[in-house]
């Protein structure tokens, strides 16, 4: 769980397929209580690393974007998209992007 954080942009689909499949086996021979779903794991960890990354005096603060505050400016840009749009789906599966934009909709 240490480091679930950083290494899981790296994963493949099918090595996740490969962890889910044995948190079932360990469900089915009654190791652990409940199903446990690796991306559910990253989701609950995620929270709690952010939480705290918050805070002034965490080693990640230094991280994450200074707060800055906005005047709306409602006119689209270009072809509507943005101009450091990232379309790499490992970049945006990294620690720092999955935590700063976790809940953007």
């Amino acid at each position: 769980m240490y480091a679930i954080s950083a290494w899981y942009s790296f994963l493949n689909k099918s090595h996740v397929l490969q962890i889910n499949s044995l948190f079932k086996r360990a469900f089915k021979y009654a190791y652990v209580k409940s199903v446990i779903k690796l991306q559910q794991l990253l989701q609950d960890y995620d929270d709690k690393l952010f939480t705290k990354a918050t805070q002034g005096n965490h080693a990640m603060h230094h991280l994450l974007p200074s707060h800055k505050s906005t005047c709306y400016n409602l006119r689209t840009l270009g072809h509507g998209l943005s101009i450091n749009q990232v379309k790499s789906e490992q970049h945006k599966n990294t620690l720092i992007n999955r935590l700063i934009f976790d809940d953007c909709y």
